[in-house]
């Protein structure tokens, strides 16, 4: 699983997986290129519209869970009996 990280000036954000990051980005340099301008952040549920100029600063990571498939809990089924 993989999480996305925007941090503006400081502030983490993290985007839902819904999110295209390569179109997020090209938002956030449009905005920094021109007269400053909203971009809009979403979590999946909730909304944010963070102001960007020409000096804001942006650092974006994708972090991923390291977790091996071993770790995960295995699918479980009830041990009612099936109508077949």
């Amino acid at each position: 699983m993989k999480l996305t990280h925007v941090e503006i000036d400081g502030r983490d954000f993290v985007l839902s997986g819904e999110r295209d990051l390569v179109d997020v980005m090209s938002q956030i340099e449009a905005a920094a290129a021109s007269p400053p301008a909203f971009v809009d952040l979403s979590d999946g549920d909730d909304l944010v519209s963070v102001l960007i100029h020409s000096t804001s600063r942006v650092v974006v990571s994708v972090e991923t869970d390291q977790r091996s498939p071993a770790e995960y809990e295995p699918l479980s089924y009830p041990n009612n009996e099936w109508d077949w």
